[in-house]
């Protein structure tokens, strides 16, 4: 007698959840693209977006600051049609389903609680990147989240030159290579004769990391 074994069921596909904190800056529409980069990647992840109200914005008997003008229903109005924007701008570039939170409280510990209670695999954060007090206020928001969250912490910031002396500036032959090759090619006629390994396809030139090659099996 043949037994007939069902036909197997193929796993469901790994749900991924991803927690977008996103402030009422232009910059968030660079976060944005984060995410629709990431849900490109991952096919079906869960998308949340998330805008914290800090205490002094809230409904209370704070006085309304200058960028809240008229009644705090207004106010609140306002960061709803941001979390609405921004999710528009999500779906109409990757189609993905996004739920949007509004949240009162301290930003960082707001977000990691999202996380936490969404049970997120990864928390995308924007920061300005900018120094002084400008860094006290943003981007601490960012340092308390990678310190706090239970998971792995995407911190955006704009794609821009930035001056570290340690860190010397791309070679501008290089990225014009690398521009105009669909980077088939990386380095520049310079860097590449410098190295032992320039016909590789991933040399590393002397100068950026000496020695390194990719080895390809």
């Amino acid at each position: 007698m043949t037994i007939e074994r069902p036909p197997s069921t193929p796993p469901p596909p790994a749900h991924f959840v991803m927690l977008v904190a996103i402030d009422d800056s232009t910059f968030a529409d660079q976060v944005a693209n984060a995410a629709v980069g990431f849900q490109r990647i991952i096919p079906g992840a869960e998308l949340h977006l998330l805008h914290v109200i800090e205490p002094r914005r809230a409904m209370t008997n704070v006085p309304i600051p200058y960028d809240m003008p008229g009644s705090r229903n207004e106010g609140l109005e306002a960061r709803r049609a941001l979390l609405r924007r921004i999710g528009d701008l999500i779906r109409s570039r990757s189609g993905a389903h996004v739920a949007a939170h509004l949240a009162v409280g301290d930003p960082w510990r707001e977000i990691v609680q999202m996380a936490a209670n969404l049970d997120a695999d990864l928390v995308l954060v924007g920061t300005h990147g900018r120094q002084g007090i400008g860094r006290l206020v943003l981007g601490s928001v960012a340092e308390h989240v990678t310190r706090a969250s239970s998971c792995p912490v995407l911190v955006v910031r704009a794609k821009a030159p930035r001056a570290v002396p340690e860190i010397e500036p791309a070679c501008p032959d290089c990225l014009t290579v690398q521009r105009d090759t669909s980077r088939a090619k990386l380095w520049c006629e310079r860097h590449s004769l410098h190295h032992p390994h320039a016909h590789l396809h991933y040399e590393m030139p002397q100068g950026f990391a000496a020695g390194s090659t990719l080895i390809v099996t």
